[in-house]
């Protein structure tokens, strides 16, 4: 548990830290007085230090965080004074806005760039080792652990990881004799693999197959890459994730591919117990969802700023009055909290019936 504690803020505090600090350095660059750079919500807890117009402080509750520039909330005002928000073009606000989310995709993109120069990355070939067993599964019920290695199905020796997945994706419906290899014993146990209905494109063309499926993750094969690789690998790791997120979002099985604060905490278990190379995997595409969910137009985000803006650019630079904008930002903080409360609500109830996702 205090290892868990201790990625889950570690890894909320990069995050936050980058993403904030993209506002930050963009705002001071554009002329603009920063007079808080805050990690944490609530009430002001911890003075770090104070730089210039900057106070850096830590507030009780480590779930975000944000920068205070100076003439941010005062909407009715039509000569602002120098080196507020207002007082700056319409681009320089936008540019402000947008470094955070730019920030977090960067970040993101980094850490996958860095750990194929260090620890190493994924290189999308599985191997016969067990990574995950997820819960409520065959899996489970059957006595399969982490870091169990299958060397047998039904007396046929397992070359790799990929014959393993073909034995078993075969067999649907029928049982199985694993032996496994765990702490330098073999055990033999037995299970019936469930049919999926599995999504595929061939040829330009969607198509739904079966396939049998006992509940595990494999292993990954890791491999340390050189410099020019690792910028290959992370960028398509990073593209392939912005290009996922919309689809776990807009999809009928929405609520299986969401989590909140809850599945944060799991998930971050998780990647605690298999180590530094799945915490820092773990954090990085935690930070890229980061980024693309920000840029959502709902108010309050960072995406909902945009909107404001584009808005105000529209109506010849005449800016929402201070009540209208207390209103939308109103809307922008109950669609948020309605938000939390579903996916919270969604993360309990899944935890209790053993489905949170790994």
């Amino acid at each position: 548990m205090a290892q868990t504690l201790f990625y889950f803020l570690l890894t909320i505090g990069v995050l936050v830290v980058a993403h904030e600090f993209g506002h930050f350095i963009v705002a001071k660059w554009c002329g603009m007085r920063v007079e808080e750079f805050a990690f944490g919500f609530g009430p002001k807890w911890i003075v770090l230090a104070r730089k210039g117009d900057t106070e850096f402080t830590i507030r009780p509750f480590p779930l975000g965080g944000f920068v205070r520039i100076a003439g941010m909330e005062s909407h009715d005002d039509d000569n602002p004074p120098p080196g507020t928000f207002f007082s700056k073009p319409i681009w320089q606000r936008n540019a402000v806005v947008l470094a955070g989310p730019i920030m977090s995709l960067l970040l993101g993109y980094v850490i996958f760039s860095i750990m194929g120069m260090t620890v190493g990355l994924d290189i999308g070939k599985p191997m016969n080792r067990v990574a995950q067993v997820l819960p409520g599964t065959e899996a489970e019920r059957m006595g399969l652990k982490m870091g169990d290695v299958i060397v047998e199905i039904n007396k046929e020796p397992i070359r790799d990881g990929e014959h393993m997945m073909k034995v078993i994706h075969g067999s649907a419906g029928k049982r199985l004799f694993i032996r496994v290899k765990r702490d330098n014993e073999f055990v033999l146990l037995s299970g019936v693999p469930k049919e999926y209905e599995v999504e595929e494109v061939q040829n330009g063309k969607k198509v739904i197959k079966k396939e049998g499926r006992l509940g595990f993750i494999p292993a990954q094969q890791v491999k340390r890459l050189s410099p020019w690789q690792s910028l290959v690998v992370g960028t398509r790791i990073t593209r392939n994730l912005i290009m996922a997120i919309p689809e776990h979002l807009f999809t009928r099985k929405v609520k299986d591919n969401v989590g909140g604060p809850v599945a944060i905490v799991q998930m971050t278990h998780v990647a605690a117990k298999e180590g530094l190379h799945r915490v820092l995997s773990f954090m990085a595409a935690l930070s890229i969802s980061l980024g693309i969910l920000n840029l959502f137009p709902i108010p309050i985000l960072d995406g909902g700023h945009l909107l404001l803006y584009f808005v105000e650019w529209l109506r010849r630079g005449r800016r929402l009055t201070a009540k209208q904008q207390m209103a939308v930002q109103m809307v922008g903080l109950a669609i948020l909290l309605s938000i939390l409360v579903l996916v919270t609500a969604n993360d309990i109830t899944r935890l209790i019936a053993g489905k949170m996702p790994q």
